[in-house]
């Protein structure tokens, strides 16, 4: 029970399992019975069994309860507790129980490192307290200690919540233990850094959230803490750089224009996330205008965050705003201002380019410099820049570091110019193939940051295509089909004006990718336009058409623009030569010209070359399966060549090949003078869907004087499982004066045939490449284990048994298990 006192009723409260019930009395004696039973949500009616309540009394006598339900397994008070605040009404104030807050305290809500939770704090004063709601966030604390912030206060005189409140989170024996450190008045003004160590993070209160110009450099602006009262406990947090070492730090209290009820602090603390520092202020800087003081602390600090914590404070002219602990929330405004803070360094006064001189060795206090360039904005990246050249490879590092911060803008022409130097350093001294040093760092970081900014390098990458030299041309041709592949596209047409040898053909595959990008369509559309293809070179033309690939065929105005090189008169080779692979791009996508072209060029060109390079193409072309056919006896023995291979890989691609298909490769196969076209011949057979013509003509083949031509024709054998022919195939398996590989491909064609005759066979010389005479026992028993695996004789594993064993060899006992493991090919 809390007793009736200083015009606050009675207040009686019992709490258990069965909930929360309180009662108000004008006076003694008062007991919960009877009273207001009052809502819990359901998540908290479980922990009231466990839950305390004690009595706190605040300024002037009058009381509250604090109730406190600790979530099951919490490990103390206040760490994961469900928390009500109840108080007895006033006099003369109905006689309902009053809940001031409740609510949950210690569980964090929120992204990681943006986490917060509510908190209830109650603060001794002597025999009273105060007590106080608020936030604890992860973002905002004092170098790591925890912060309560947006506080607002119990006023005992009204017994409600009021905002606003000020709290002092430096613990009192932190702050007892501080190191004294007296501020001495700045008589003449001190150097200017030239930088900003400090760059202000989060602040407990601002007024106008304006927290950032303590630090910005600028003494007309300021921070003001925005509590009632003196603000004690306000704080603002830093960021900092380790490396550099703080040997005090420059204040400048009042600006010139001043602040409304702004006052200056007479004591705050310095604090970093394992030191605490007490400030004493020699006067109220608020009466000297424009006054600066120094404070030189008794250690360099190294640290990543300094905090500066208001403590007391100057009253400004009819207020006591000295911040006692016990001051009440009704105290008159007064606005605690510091308009600079100033880390003092060993650098200050020095200019930025006497810090990137400073980088060279790599050293401490080059690191040191190399931080404070790094938070010194674009004079010190210019500096950088400027100054890179002169640097060893040590300060080098640590200027790209500096560099690497700026904006892209500020940062790519100096990566661009890395890239086109290290290209060029890179390339052989005698002409040829520009050279590709990945090991080299310093291209290798220009060319990830020229990624990183992607389309707003396009510009400068430009400009190193169109005047650079060869090997920075390429490397930037590269990079800007990469970044910007639409930008690309003009700028390298461009560059092929005039390229030759090594670096047109790089420009050209730095053209081809970048058309191959669904972003560079508009562009591509965009060249291929008549009038604007027709104003570049035609070399320039074929190789836009030719860097398309098969995508030309889905560019709108392809079309259009194949007809227009396409159709001139007595056009020269290389042009009839070039236009072939857009040629079949465009017959593919259903462009019937196109087609004729192609057609007209595979069986009627006078040049030889022109209808090679017809055939190869034709390949993917399903409607001149006809032509590649006829091609096959053309008196060109490269044509011919062409032409069987395009069949075959039709008839991979699932292709219909026109009737007497079979018959005209027979005929290769079977009389033309040269071995590859014969091997050519057998292989297209073999792809083909099988034929009893082309069967007879594979097993015509296993008497060709070419081991290439038997291997290739035993092949097709085995693909078309030509059971019929058998015999042939197991006599070329069993010849010991057979060629090795014509005998192992006869294995596995057998083997595909499932022929179960020749197990006995094939189990010998399995057995056999366990102790190889020769490489002949190797590949034999490698064959017959293949085959073994297809046909997965019921008594395999016992026929392997012994490849299988440790003695084998690690290979051949891999093959075996292998033949075991494999699904089987045939019927038992």
């Amino acid at each position: 029970m809390l007793p009736r006192a200083a015009g606050q009723q009675a207040l009686a409260v019992r709490v258990d399992r069965n909930g929360i019930l309180a009662r108000a009395c004008a006076g003694a004696p008062c007991a919960a019975d009877g009273g207001e039973a009052l809502p819990v949500p359901a998540d908290v009616a479980p922990l009231l069994g466990g839950a305390r309540a004690a009595a706190v009394t605040l300024a002037g006598g009058r009381q509250l309860a604090k109730i406190e339900a600790p979530a099951a397994g919490a490990p103390a008070a206040g760490s994961g507790s469900w928390v009500m605040l109840l108080a007895a009404p006033l006099a003369g104030k109905g006689t309902a129980p009053v809940v001031l807050w409740s609510g949950w305290t210690g569980v964090s809500t929120g992204e990681h490192g943006e986490g917060r939770s509510d908190a209830v704090v109650v603060e001794p004063l002597g025999n009273e307290s105060r007590v106080l709601v608020g936030q604890r966030r992860e973002d905002v604390t004092i170098c790591g200690r925890q912060a309560l912030v947006g506080a607002r206060e119990v006023d005992p005189r009204t017994m409600t919540l009021v905002k606003g409140a000020s709290f002092q989170n430096l613990p009192a024996t932190e702050r007892g233990a501080a190191r004294k450190v007296a501020a001495e008045r700045r008589e003449a003004e001190a150097a200017a850094p030239g930088f900003r160590l400090l760059r202000p993070t989060a602040a407990s209160s601002a007024i106008g959230r304006r927290f950032a110009e303590i630090a910005d450099g600028d003494p007309t602006t300021a921070w003001s803490e925005g509590k009632a009262g003196a603000g004690r406990g306000e704080f603002v947090s830093f960021s900092s750089a380790d490396e550099v070492g703080i040997t005090g730090l420059g204040l400048r209290i009042k600006p010139p224009d001043g602040v409304q009820g702004g006052a200056a602090p007479r004591t705050l603390f310095v604090a970093t996330p394992d030191r605490l520092f007490e400030v004493s202020l020699p006067e109220d800087a608020w009466a000297k205008e424009s006054a600066g003081y120094e404070v030189k602390l008794p250690e360099e600090i190294r640290t990543s965050c300094l905090a500066i914590v208001l403590d007391e404070a100057y009253a400004p002219r009819g207020a006591s705003a000295r911040g006692g602990e016990g001051r009440s929330p009704a105290a008159p405004d007064v606005r605690v201002t510091i308009a600079e803070v100033t880390a003092r360094t060993a650098f200050d006064g020095q200019a930025p380019a006497a810090l990137v001189g400073a980088l060279a060795g790599g050293g401490e206090r080059a690191r040191a410099a190399a931080a404070l360039l790094a938070r010194g904005g674009p004079e010190a990246v210019a500096a950088a820049i400027a100054g890179y050249d002169e640097l060893d490879a040590a300060g080098r590092q640590l200027a790209v570091g500096v560099i690497d911060a700026a904006p892209c803008a500020t940062q790519i022409p100096f990566f661009t110019a890395q890239l086109a130097s290290a290209s060029a350093a890179a390339a052989p001294r005698r002409g040829g193939r520009a050279a590709r040093s990945e090991a080299d760092p310093e291209l290798r970081h220009a060319r990830d940051r020229i990624r990183r900014c992607g389309r707003a390098a396009a510009p400068a990458l430009a400009e190193v295509v169109k005047g650079g030299a060869a090997a920075a041309k390429v490397a930037a041709a590269r990079e800007l089909a990469l970044v910007a592949p639409a930008e690309a596209i003009p700028a390298l047409l461009d560059a092929l004006d005039g390229a030759r040898g090594e670096v047109r053909r790089e420009l050209r595959a730095a053209l081809a990718a970048a058309a191959r990008s669904e972003r560079a369509l508009a562009a591509v559309e965009e060249e291929v336009q008549i009038d604007r293809l027709r104003a570049r070179p035609e070399d320039a033309q074929l190789d836009l058409l030719r860097a398309l690939g098969p995508a030309l065929g889905r560019v709108k105005g392809g079309g259009a623009a194949f007809q227009a090189l396409a159709s001139a008169q007595g056009a020269p080779f290389p042009r009839r030569y070039l236009l072939q692979a857009p040629a079949a791009a465009l017959a593919r996508a259903g462009e019937a010209r196109a087609e004729a072209y192609l057609r007209a060029s595979l069986r009627k060109d006078a040049d030889a070359h022109v209808r090679l390079r017809a055939a190869e193409v034709a390949a993917d072309v399903p409607a001149l399966a006809s032509d590649l056919l006829a091609a096959v006896s053309d008196p060109e023995v490269r044509v011919r060549e062409a032409a069987i291979v395009a069949l075959s890989r039709a008839a991979s691609a699932g292709t219909r090949l026109p009737a007497g298909a079979a018959e005209a490769l027979a005929a290769r196969l079977g009389s033309d003078p040269w071995t590859f076209i014969r091997g050519g011949a057998a292989r297209a057979l073999g792809a083909m869907p099988a034929t009893p013509a082309g069967d007879r003509a594979l097993v015509g083949a296993l008497a060709d004087r070419s081991p290439e031509v038997r291997r290739h024709a035993l092949d097709g054998l085995g693909a078309h499982r030509a059971t019929a022919h058998i015999e042939a195939v197991r006599d070329r398996a069993e010849d010991k004066e057979e060629d090795v590989e014509v005998r192992a491909r006869a294995i596995l064609a057998l083997g595909a045939m499932c022929d179960t005759s020749s197990v006995d066979l094939w189990t010998r010389l399995a057995l056999r490449a366990k102790a190889p005479v020769g490489e002949r026992d190797h590949r034999l028993g490698s064959a017959a284990l293949a085959a073994l695996g297809a046909v997965r004789p019921a008594d395999l594993k016992a026929r392997l048994g012994p490849l299988l064993a440790r003695d084998t060899p690690h290979g051949l006992r891999e093959m075996a298990r292998a033949a075991l493991s494999a699904a089987p090919q045939c019927r038992r």
